[in-house]
């Protein structure tokens, strides 16, 4: 059976000061492992390889109070060294004695913020003067006050569940929720439609930016890991760019390449008509039936039905006239009250020619007069 990857996390790029094989003591086995380490700012990075971007483990540095040679390890031509932290130790094994001494001047160095008092030849004062000015400058950014943040973005418990569901999210259409080779392969199908995407990252605590561009037919795809902290976003390229909202992360991107890099934006796809999908008895095969519907000219909602006057019945019109009742005097008196008012039919436009209708009839009985005599003649 294969053993498990350990897991793996990109290194901050802040400056690199120094690098090297390092074989560090593992808790579990109490044995030395060989990895590439690399002292970045004021923490020790361990990799597999020189070339692999990812961090398989860290030491944070702050809590060191010294490191020294292992005197006992050392007269076995073993050359060990003891961090010493406020946790406890932490035994690290160089492969030579100049290699040792290297990083104890480094680590002296960035963590002490001095030159340590050890033999060394003028070019490596130099070069630990060189990173004594780095780290000096980088202690200072960190403990400068920041710039002005928004207020905090209000969340909800579902919210906290998924650091990447909030409402952000409704409002930048280039995120999706893909892998790392989902977004890649995301960006070759829709070209047309932009280079740039912002996914989750693969420690799902994270963010990540993917873009592709194209040249002579060869594809170059890139990655960008975004920090994200309670008080905005870090884009981790260089010292690390702050961000107050991830449509500022996008903002950055469109604006320092001028454009080239454009933000994916998905068209959707809708329906014209109304169809179904039914089977075809004999041979099985699915149809999209398209259905026929009114003209949106002639659908008229209840609404308007109502307020055209289409759907109000007629009511009878209600007069009120007076009635009559006895006065003190015996005499009739008007009583108001109500009742129905019944129309009268209408009557024709045209006036009717009544003259003329009845000679029109004495014309006809002539007529069956005359032909009544004729037969009984014969």
């Amino acid at each position: 059976m294969a053993t498990p990857r350990p897991d793996k996390h990109r290194a901050c790029l802040v400056p690199n000061y120094y690098d090297g094989y390092l074989e560090k003591i593992e808790n579990k086995s109490q044995k030395y492992k060989r990895y590439w380490t690399v002292l970045r700012g004021n923490e020790l990075f361990f990799q597999v390889t020189s070339r692999d971007p990812m961090y398989i483990e860290k030491i944070n540095l702050e809590d060191f109070l010294s490191v020294d040679d292992d005197g006992i390890y050392n007269n076995n031509l073993q050359h060990v060294m003891t961090l010493k932290m406020k946790s406890g130790d932490i035994k690290l094994k160089a492969d030579t004695l100049e290699s040792q001494v290297q990083w104890i001047s480094f680590i002296h160095t960035v963590t002490k913020l001095e030159i340590p008092n050890l033999v060394l030849l003028p070019g490596q004062i130099q070069r630990l003067q060189e990173v004594l000015e780095q780290e000096t400058k980088r202690r200072r950014k960190l403990m400068s006050s920041p710039p002005p943040l928004p207020p905090p973005r209000a969340t909800t418990p579902e919210l906290d569940q998924n650091n990447y569901d909030d409402v952000e999210n409704d409002h930048l259409s280039c995120f999706y929720k893909v892998s790392r080779m989902e977004a890649e392969t995301l960006l070759e199908k829709n070209k047309e439609f932009g280079n740039l995407l912002m996914r989750p990252s693969s420690d799902d605590l994270n963010l990540s930016i993917t873009t592709r561009q194209a040249f002579n037919n060869k594809a170059i795809v890139k990655h960008y890991r975004i920090h994200c902290l309670d008080s905005g976003y870090i884009i981790d390229i260089e010292e690390g760019i702050l961000c107050h909202s991830r449509r500022e992360i996008i903002n950055h991107f469109i604006q320092h390449t001028n454009g080239v890099l454009k933000p994916l934006e998905i068209p959707e796809d809708y329906e014209n008509n109304l169809s179904i999908v039914v089977e075809d008895a004999e041979s099985g095969e699915l149809i999209h039936r398209k259905l026929h519907t009114l003209p949106k000219s002639a659908i008229k909602t209840l609404p308007q039905l109502v307020k055209k006057g289409e759907l109000s019945p007629k009511k009878p019109a209600i007069n009120k006239t007076e009635t009559w009742s006895l006065d003190n005097n015996g005499m009739a008196k008007e009583k108001s009250r109500t009742y129905l008012k019944i129309e009268p039919p209408a009557m024709p436009s045209q006036p009717i020619n009544r003259t003329g209708l009845i000679l029109n009839i004495n014309k006809e009985l002539n007529k069956k007069f005359e032909q009544r005599r004729a037969a009984m003649g014969e």
